[in-house]
């Protein structure tokens, strides 16, 4: 504010400064949205005189804003929507500039205007049309402020007077410094409502950690006979038994690293502590950091409070760190310093944190190629693979099929209450000539498929079409040089599934990945209902 452009006399400046340092104090003392959003508005409408006012955010589309916050309403305005660019709201925010306009109240446009500007999401009717908003009629004078952070829009303030015809430049002014300050607050209250939550989801974890979830996963719980998996099986019993070294787990998807880091915590020393796991790759770099290490309150804009890191909680057990290939070099440096000192501190501490557990860290990179390629640290790499333990792909153990087939047979046929007892010798052979590039996990899918569409007690071959020997297990379609007819395709794949299904619409819909509309049109349209038997109505 160019308060020497104005002119202010002493007094005036005091009191400019007062109000400053009071709307300051009170719109950063709070993280809650609701409360910044009622300092705002009370504060513009005691300096100004403001009858009415809205606070509008930008919703995740980007095409809208919605009311958040209201004051001199009659009637609740939250959820009224406005488009970018509609009406002198719409407008401030397309411009990201502060727009004054007066004298509204002689202008019969304006209502038109307003109505274009708040429209009502799912609920129309309640609030009206937009002329009907109580006191609108009277407002005069209308200014409203883009919220803006580094440019990046927020939302918008608008405030709306009846007793002056238009603001001056010192309101605009004023309410432009108001309106940086909230854009600044709010802005900080959105990004400490996220971490809330992620903070929220982590207490659970540790919770459902502590209180040990279920029945303990040992390692003879890990399904598999086969020599390759035998071998692996040794491996974890032995870094199950050593006190606290880092493990390494290497293996492709779906080879159940998750399920060994658990059972190597579960049948060691420390099964009575936490066992806290994170996927590296969920998280942006400075959300993992906070996650891993915490936080010290006032460390960032959002860090109302300190709060402890996976590390930190997991004090005496275990953390697992999945896909540990995805963690930037940054906190891999961060990471090393803890392995070899045992000691960390939080995001914005001065003081280190010591702590005693261990490490198991997992992935399906070739870390050693990282390594040579500059995106992983040499250093970090062997101080993690003290104990590495790679656990074999489903196709070097395909011997382990029949049993890991039992397992999930038994699992889905309960939970389906289907009666599927056995798969045939066929299907077997079938699924044995299946590469398997999604490994254990794709096999579980498969079944819990299989079983949930099954008409009979055995499944057969049939019932794993979706796996084609050659490895196209996305059942990707291979057009031939004359090409082919898409309806003649569609209306295939729709007999099939009928027939299969023994013209089931429902279940057709789920065995094609499509809801019952899609195949009731289409078996409509291609003549596919239920052939007619004697003393029987067609469908």
């Amino acid at each position: 504010m160019d308060y020497a452009a104005q002119k202010l006399t002493r007094e005036e400046l005091e009191r400019e400064v007062a109000f400053l340092h009071t709307i300051s104090t009170e719109i950063n003392s709070t993280f809650d949205l609701d409360e910044i959003c009622a300092i705002v508005q009370r504060t513009m409408a005691d300096l100004f005189g403001f009858r009415h006012s809205l606070i509008l955010l930008l919703d995740e589309d980007g095409k809208a804003l919605s009311v958040v916050a209201s004051r001199g309403y009659k009637e609740a305005c939250g959820g009224a929507k406005v488009p970018i660019g509609a009406g002198v709201i719409g407008l401030a925010a397309q411009k990201r500039r502060i727009l004054r306009v007066g004298n509204l109240g002689r202008r019969r446009a304006y209502a038109a205007a307003i109505r274009s500007e708040v429209e009502r999401s799912g609920r129309a009717g309640e609030l009206g049309e937009a002329p009907r908003l109580p006191g609108l009629p009277d407002v005069e004078a209308q200014i409203a402020i883009p919220l803006l952070i580094r440019d990046a829009l927020v939302g918008v303030f608008s405030v709306e007077c009846a007793d002056i015809p238009v603001f001056s430049e010192r309101d605009e002014s004023r309410a432009g410094v108001v309106g940086n300050l909230a854009a600044s607050a709010i802005h900080n209250a959105l990004l400490y409502r996220r971490l809330a939550r992620a903070n929220e989801g982590l207490q659970k974890e540790l919770t459902a950690a502590r209180a040990g979830s279920g029945r303990r996963v040992t390692i003879d719980d890990i399904v598999g006979e086969s020599k390759a998996m035998k071998q692996a099986k040794g491996l974890l019993r032995k870094v199950a038994a050593s006190p606290s070294s880092t493990v390494l787990l290497t293996g492709e998807n779906g080879t159940g690293k998750d399920l060994a880091a658990k059972a190597i915590h579960c049948q060691s020393d420390r099964a009575d502590a936490p066992f806290m796991n994170i996927t590296c790759s969920a998280l942006p770099e400075a959300l993992l950091e906070s996650e891993l290490f915490g936080h010290e309150k006032g460390a960032f804009t959002d860090a109302r409070a300190q709060k402890k890191g996976l590390l930190e909680l997991a004090d005496g057990g275990t953390v697992f760190l999945d896909e540990i290939g995805e963690m930037s070099l940054v906190l891999q440096a961060k990471l090393l310093r803890f392995l070899e000192e045992k000691a960390f501190r939080r995001v914005g501490g001065t003081k280190d944190v010591r702590v005693e557990l261990r490490i198991i860290a997992a992935t399906n990179r070739d870390l050693k190629a990282m390594v040579k390629e500059g995106a992983f640290r040499e250093d970090l790499y062997y101080r993690l693979r003290v104990l590495p333990v790679e656990l074999p792909p489903l196709r070097q153990r395909t011997g382990d099929l029949a049993l890991l087939l039992r397992l999930f047979l038994d699992q889905y046929r309960a939970e389906f209450r289907k009666n599927v007892a056995s798969v045939s010798p066929e299907a077997l052979a079938h699924l044995g000539r299946y590469p398997w590039p999604g490994n254990v996990r794709e096999l579980k899918n498969a079944v819990e498929r299989a079983v949930l569409l099954a008409e009979g007690p055995v499944l057969g071959p049939e019932d794993f079409s979706a796996l084609s020997p050659s490895g196209d297990g996305d059942g990707a379609v291979r057009l031939p040089a004359e090409g082919l007819s898409f309806e003649k395709v569609e209306r295939e794949l729709v007999a099939a599934a009928l027939e299969r299904t023994s013209f089931n619409k429902s279940r057709a819909a789920r065995l094609l990945g499509m809801d019952r509309d899609w195949v009731r049109y289409r078996a409509s349209k291609y003549g596919l209902d239920r052939p007619s038997r004697p003393g029987r109505p067609r469908e």
